[in-house]
């Protein structure tokens, strides 16, 4: 069954191999398309008790800066500029709030990153869960309500201003339930942010298999522009806007799945492929600079609580 409108009206759209790791490469994994609210969700995911194994210490999200060699401090920079963007974002949302001290739930936090901008941007008391740490004994987090766990194991009497989910919920098994947790702990009014890939932009197409928003197999679900109104009932939410693209640069999707297509050593140092990302970077910027009209291959919903 569909994970979103629970329809068993679906048929095949797609097969890749696991992504991002250097074992397992003859396993394949298909994904099916929904008829009815045509989310895209995997057939065969791995047991929920065995992901682990996709996520090993040199996972590259988790290696973050420290996989680029010399280059760290230009993509420490990038970091910063992307999570600048996502606390811009999520105070223009919070305007009604900019007079009081708001409360912010990073679900899928990772590397909290994000949360640390936001505690420094907007003296936000900032909470973050994940289902593995992430460098979290780095000093710079400190002062954040940091949890390694599920977002089903979470509990917590606190309510929140805004729930952010950036490129968490396509790995949920339990996409649903996640939302319903999110209608408990958010205040009346609260917002949530979701950004995900896009399956229906452009560079899907283009890369098929090798598109790194399927990141087999830890996405589970890709969302379509049908997807939010089963998520998101109008008797509880509001889906204030729908953008066709996030604050993620669609260009990095595109250079990990040419990586992907090259096989790359994802647990090796990064360092000797920065320059050719950078070239790529600066030729490719005509096609990528028009990501606001046409859809390449991001998304973000942004939905408030009745």
């Amino acid at each position: 069954r569909c994970s979103i409108c629970h329809s068993e009206n679906h048929s095949f759209y797609s097969e890749t191999g696991p992504m991002m790791v250097n074992h397992d490469q003859d396993r394949r994994f298909r994904f099916l398309r929904c008829g009815d609210c045509e989310t895209v969700f995997l057939e065969n995911p791995v047991e929920e008790q065995d992901l682990g194994e996709f996520y090993p210490d040199d996972y590259l999200p988790y290696r973050g800066e420290k996989a680029w060699g010399k280059y760290a401090g230009v993509v420490q920079r990038q970091d910063h500029s992307l999570n600048r963007k996502r606390v811009r974002l999520v105070n223009k949302h919070l305007a009604s709030n900019k007079n009081t001290q708001v409360s912010i739930l990073d679900i899928g936090c990772g590397k909290p990153d994000f949360l640390r901008a936001m505690k420094q941007h907007t003296h936000a008391e900032c909470y973050g869960i994940d289902f593995k740490a992430a460098q979290w004994d780095d000093p710079s987090y400190a002062g954040i309500h940091l949890s390694e766990e599920s977002l089903d194991q979470y509990n917590t009497t606190e309510r929140f201003d805004v729930i952010t989910a950036w490129h968490y919920l396509e790995h949920d098994y339990r996409p649903a339930l996640t939302i319903e947790k999110c209608l408990k702990h958010l205040k009346p009014g609260g917002m949530v942010i979701i950004e995900v890939p896009m399956y229906q932009g452009l560079l899907a197409k283009i890369q098929k298999q090798y598109w790194q928003g399927w990141h087999t197999p830890r996405h589970i679900n890709l969302f379509s522009f049908k997807s939010w109104d089963f998520l998101f009932p109008s008797s509880h939410w509001n889906i204030v806007a729908h953008h066709k693209y996030g604050t993620l640069d669609p260009f990095i999707l595109w250079w990990l799945g040419r990586a992907e297509k090259k096989n790359i050593r994802w647990n090796a140092s990064f360092e000797s492929h920065f320059l050719n990302l950078a070239w790529l970077k600066g030729v490719t910027w005509p096609f990528f600079a028009w990501e606001k009209y046409i859809p390449l291959g991001i998304q973000t919903v942004i939905v408030q609580k009745k």
